[in-house]
């Protein structure tokens, strides 16, 4: 017979990676961009003097934004393949939702990549796929994140509700809240643009903060990867 041997992993890794990794890269890459004179020295989340995407375009910035955001994106379809199991070992049985929620994580991460790759490339095919790209990545990262959450509160025994649970619920909604406010901005005020880019700043922050709370409530309920291993010998 074969002799199985197994070696755990901690899955709580990989939302941790996805938060973080993204957080770091762009604020890193705003300050060496600064530093290279490719975008304003200012505090970007409320002064929206560079856009995200500015901080890729030239210099330095060019490749590190490329070569973190891309390993960000794997990650990103990972995460999700993880989670899904997690749900499937936390509860009895996997539903369409949950399936949804894994098509909807690894398109946003597709789209990451997309955006990622024509930043910085000249030309009006180039400018529609970065915005496409952007636009899905946040959309459906967000619904993603939302069917997760309500996933595990709708799992829960009527007023048992894990508080991160809550958290991530709430956040979500802060999201909501940003995202409607912008487009009402965007239809009322004809400044709207000297604003935009804060926003683009506070709502990526706020997403990636998302996947620090999945973290968190992985390691809570001790969730782990297990890998096998057999030697072949009979």
């Amino acid at each position: 017979m074969a002799r199985p041997g197994s070696i755990t992993y901690p899955a709580a890794i990989f939302p941790l990676l996805t938060g973080l990794l993204p957080i770091l890269a762009i604020n890193g890459i705003y300050l060496v961009a600064a530093l290279q004179g490719h975008v304003p020295w200012c505090m970007p989340y409320w002064d929206s003097c560079s856009s995200i995407s500015a901080t890729g375009r030239s210099g330095v910035g060019f490749y590190l934004f490329k070569g973190l955001m891309i390993p960000a994106a794997v990650l990103l379809a990972i995460n999700w393949l993880v989670c899904r199991a997690w749900i499937a070992a936390r509860f009895d049985a996997l539903r369409p939702r949950d399936n949804w929620m894994l098509a909807a994580g690894v398109v946003a991460a597709v789209c990451l990549v997309l955006y990622v790759v024509a930043l910085g490339a000249a030309g009006d095919a180039m400018r529609l796929q970065r915005r496409i790209g952007v636009i899905l990545y946040f959309t459906l990262t967000y619904l993603a994140q939302l069917l997760l959450a309500s996933r595990l509160r709708n799992a829960a025994e009527p007023h048992d509700t894990d508080p991160l649970v809550s958290w991530q619920l709430r956040l979500a909604g802060l999201i909501l809240a940003i995202g409607l406010l912008t487009l009402a901005l965007d239809l009322t005020l004809p400044n709207y643009d000297d604003y935009e880019d804060a926003f683009e700043w506070i709502i990526a922050l706020l997403v990636h903060v998302n996947f620090l709370l999945m973290a968190k409530h992985m390691v809570r309920t001790g969730f782990v990867l297990r890998f096998e291993a057999h030697d072949g010998r009979q």
